[in-house]
């Protein structure tokens, strides 16, 4: 058989994987840019970064094992060896807040006996799945939501709350939390380099550079404008599920300032009620190396209504630098990238549905984050490329039994 691979991020890199091991040696697979796509490592100076927040973590011992056959993951520089991310309510640094939401956090608000009357009505174990935005009250009461949820997923999302779905909310780490673990205890860390793992994924296959798209009916499949779907017993897409559906795009300006140490309170820094960025990452928080500056990377979230004004926001961000940091810029770039996140909202949930029953008709199987619209990690995306393998008879019969397996894949949204 040969087959098709649309895509060279995690979830395309997990489908080589996992072919191969069923012994298909007849692959190709075509990247627009680098393998890893937004998980790739590269590096400014000896500090490793990628696009954003790269956590190897996973609580799935087979998972685990895949991972650790490429690299050694390496705990996260910090007194417990977990990453512990932060929010920032008032704009300023002096006073961060616990992210997952803590008792610390509900004991640092204005009015704590106000927050605990409400999560004292809460009824917990009848959540409310109506939409994101009621999901959120049904769990933590409208103080808490106000102060740390709502604002932030109006930036992200560029969405009022009550549009979004609460389907993917119910896996996140957005309930009220004995203490800020972000990973639940999980097997944590950062390797300092991830492209071991995606290069010895997709070792051995045949990989084309060029820009593919896939027709809406899934019947037509093009790379650099030229039909390839005839070629193939098999295609796998991770591109966009369908141009109807909605996604966000990210813009990540990085600055390098010098400080052998670091600058802000965590790894992650999320900024729901100020500026127009939506978090501040330092990369030497993720991975530590000794080196006389330190990389941040600042995160502005658009989509095609929105758009994105990228000098406006590097002056937000060297207006930063400057007057909260006190800190110099010394060098600063930036990298824009198009459909990072799918965007889940009430009315869209026929649409996905509609597209897998389509899908599940041809010979395209759909893969990954924007592949099935789900937003997951890397974790999920490699699970993804093993239920794949595990399931490879129902992926090869067109129909319910392909519609099964789909499913199967979006059972876990993280």
């Amino acid at each position: 058989m040969k087959v098709l691979i649309l895509g060279g991020g995690p979830a395309g890199c997990a489908a080589a994987y996992f072919l191969k091991q069923l012994g298909i040696s007849d692959i190709t697979l075509i990247e627009k840019e680098a393998i890893g796509g937004c998980a790739r490592t590269s590096f400014y100076d000896s500090i490793p970064y990628e696009f954003g927040p790269q956590i190897l973590y996973t609580d799935e011992p087979q998972i685990r094992k895949i991972f650790e056959k490429f690299v050694e993951n390496k705990a996260a520089p910090t007194k417990d060896r977990e990453y512990h991310p932060k929010v920032i309510i008032d704009g300023n640094l002096e006073r961060p807040h616990d992210f997952p939401i803590t008792i610390a956090n509900v004991l640092m608000s204005a009015n704590p006996i106000k927050i605990i009357y409400e999560l004292y009505k809460l009824k917990l174990d009848e959540p409310d799945f109506s939409n994101f935005e009621n999901y959120m009250l049904s769990r933590i009461g409208k103080t808490l939501y106000d102060t740390y949820v709502r604002n932030y997923n109006k930036k992200m999302w560029k969405k009022d709350p009550t549009e979004l779905d609460a389907e993917w909310a119910k896996e996140r780490t957005l309930t009220l939390r004995e203490r800020n673990d972000m990973f639940q205890g999980r097997w944590q860390g950062h390797p300092g380099d991830h492209n071991p793992i995606w290069e010895g994924m997709v070792s051995g296959i045949k990989i084309e550079k060029g820009t593919a798209c896939v027709s809406e009916s899934f019947k037509k499949v093009y790379v650099d404008g030229k039909s390839r779907e005839r070629d193939y017993g098999l295609i796998i897409s991770t591109l966009p599920l369908s141009n109807k559906l909605p996604y966000m795009n990210t813009l990540k300006i990085y600055v390098v300032i010098k400080e052998d140490k670091f600058i802000m309170p965590s790894y992650i820094n999320s900024f729901p009620n100020n500026y127009n960025f939506i978090r501040i990452m330092e990369y030497k928080q993720q991975f530590y190396v000794e080196n006389d500056h330190t990389l941040l990377d600042f995160a502005f979230s658009w989509n095609n209504d929105t758009g994105i004004d990228v000098n406006k926001a590097i002056e937000e961000v060297r207006w930063f630098c400057k007057n909260i940091l006190k800190r110099k810029v010394e060098d600063l770039f930036f990298i824009n990238k198009t459909y990072t996140y799918p965007v889940s909202t009430l009315s869209i949930r026929k649409i996905i549905e509609n597209k897998l029953k389509t899908a599940a008709d041809t010979k395209v199987l759909p893969l990954g984050r924007c592949g099935l619209h789900a937003y997951v990690s890397k974790d999920l995306c490699v699970r993804m490329g093993l239920i794949m393998k595990n399931h490879f008879d129902g992926v090869l019969q067109k129909g319910a039994k392909k519609l099964q397996v789909l499913h199967k894949m979006r059972e876990k949204l993280r």
